[in-house]
């Protein structure tokens, strides 16, 4: 009896120490659980939300693999507000503890660039990705895309000043360029919190000057680069493109600039349901983007149009003037000052001429951003920045070089049947008036070029909608826009400005980038 109950004693005990061992287990699971699974998770979650457009692969897939979302995490069914760029967070400097030298390069892989249809040129869509990107490309419904050459890029500061949703920027850097933009882009992203929060760039290259990232000037650029002041953009970017030989400054300044193929990249990275396409120099008015999101949410709820255009009128601003107008009433004054003027008016007047501007000039400012008028009448070559869905037709690539770019994108929805209308308060500031005396031989005998290609163009839209609403098979023989002529300037006080800009020394710039 004495034996059975000790042997019963100790299966008891044995039992309880099973117990034990088994708790502290669990309590061990639960407490790793909690601090490492937990982060997969939001990492993945956040992740999910990169809505890219493409399939990216190589190295251009590792820069959509960096922490996009690190600083912002998101929950389930958690609504995401529209945050804006406080200028006080912008850092003016780089960071003295995070020296941008010791951060990681921005890198792509040339192997793997998409070629165009007509493959002439490689694309590397992405290759920097905001870090925000995929949050403001959740909660925001317009994302602004625009396209440059990397010589216009220092242009971006000012404009990311006044639009804090997401930017799609694609920038043409053949030959040695792309080297040169990829270092500042660097640049721009450790100078500036907004640019490197917002903003995803796409790097663009002809086949015949393939970009390169390897260059026996660019020894010791990186270095270089790191410490260079982040309150002199424009000519940090001057001194760095000082590597470009004159071999390829020959053939640069004329090579045909693929404007429609960088709009439609542009426009394509953007992923939101309504984009915006100006020019990089195009900068709109403080607080704009906000009051658009406003519009266009009620817009949503009034009627839903899918072909309709909100169309945003551009004004040349004095290079005399003080600053930019911050809103209507300004630039009203500013008009009647004759410190501003209709985008084009002097070069290309038609540009905004079904716009009616002088009918919008009579309109006070109100509060709100509103439909002011639906523009009645299109007249040929319109070619006005808009606010519309994604799903708009692309820009013809054929166009290439100036001339016949955007105005054709503006025919083509026309024909396809889209309403344009003004907006009553936004508009957007472009520096500088244009006259004739700047337009350079070379970009005239591109713009003939494009009139030529304009005949197949448009039988090809009035054959695809099955319409020809502007009448334009009827009126091509007329127009003969294969044979016309275009002017250009001929100004010796321009030739004589720009070789004394060529002459200036190197010196003076690297007086003027470098951080004291």
């Amino acid at each position: 009896m004495l034996r059975l109950f000790i042997k019963s004693r100790g299966r008891y005990l044995e039992l309880a120490l099973l117990v034990i061992l088994l708790n502290l287990f669990i309590s061990f699971a639960v407490v790793w659980y909690s601090n490492t699974p937990s982060e997969i998770s939001r990492t993945s979650v956040q992740d999910s939300r990169l809505l890219l457009s493409v399939d990216i692969s190589g190295e251009t897939a590792q820069a959509s693999e960096s922490p996009v979302s690190n600083t912002v995490p998101i929950r389930d069914n958690e609504v995401i507000k529209p945050k804006q760029i406080n200028p006080s967070e912008v850092k003016s400097e780089v960071p003295k503890d995070v020296p941008m030298s010791s951060k990681e390069k921005i890198k792509i892989d040339t192997r793997l660039g998409v070629f165009d249809k007509f493959r002439k040129f490689q694309s590397h869509m992405f290759s920097v990705v905001g870090e925000a990107w995929s949050v403001l490309s959740s909660s925001r419904a317009l994302c602004l895309g625009a396209q440059t050459s990397v010589d216009r890029l220092y242009e971006l500061v000012e404009l990311v000043k006044n639009w804090s949703g997401p930017m799609s920027i694609a920038v043409f850097v053949p030959d040695i360029e792309l080297a040169v933009g990829l270092r500042y882009i660097q640049y721009l992203r450790s100078c500036n919190l907004a640019i490197e929060r917002q903003v995803s760039f796409h790097l663009i290259y002809p086949v015949e000057h393939q970009g390169t990232t390897n260059h026996p000037d660019l020894q010791g650029l990186d270095e270089v680069v790191g410490n260079m002041d982040c309150k002199q953009p424009k000519q940090v970017l001057k001194f760095l493109l000082n590597v470009r030989s004159k071999e390829m400054l020959a053939w640069r300044e004329s090579y045909p600039y693929p404007q429609n193929l960088l709009r439609n990249l542009a426009k394509n990275g953007c992923q939101t349901n309504y984009t915006y396409i100006p020019d990089i120099d195009m900068v709109p008015t403080p607080g704009m983007d906000i009051q658009l999101e406003t519009f266009l949410e009620k817009q949503e709820k009034k009627n839903n149009c899918s072909k309709c255009a909100y169309v945003i009128p551009t004004y040349e601003i004095s290079i005399n003037s003080t600053h930019l107008p911050s809103n209507k009433t300004e630039l009203l004054q500013f008009v009647k000052d004759k410190q501003a003027r209709q985008f084009h008016q002097a070069l290309y007047s038609i540009n905004q001429k079904s716009s009616n501007l002088k009918k919008w000039e009579k309109i006070p400012e109100t509060e709100e951003i509103d439909i002011a008028y639906k523009v009645e009448k299109y007249i040929f070559k319109y070619e006005p920045l808009y606010i519309a869905r994604g799903d708009t037709p692309a820009f013809d690539e054929r166009f290439i070089g100036f001339g016949m770019t955007r105005n054709t994108q503006v025919y083509e929805m026309y024909v396809a049947g889209y309403s344009f209308y003004l907006l009553n308060n936004a508009f957007t500031n472009h520096w500088g008036f244009q006259s004739l005396k700047t337009r350079p031989q070379w970009r005239a005998r591109q713009q003939e070029q494009n009139n030529a290609r304009f005949d197949e163009f448009a039988k090809e839209v009035s054959a695809h909608y099955n319409a020809d609403p502007y009448k334009m098979l009827d009126q091509l023989k007329k127009m003969n826009l294969k044979h016309v002529k275009v002017a250009y300037g001929t100004s010796k006080k321009n030739n004589t400005v720009a070789k004394k800009e060529e002459k200036k020394p190197l010196q003076e710039d690297i007086k003027k980038v470098f951080t004291r």
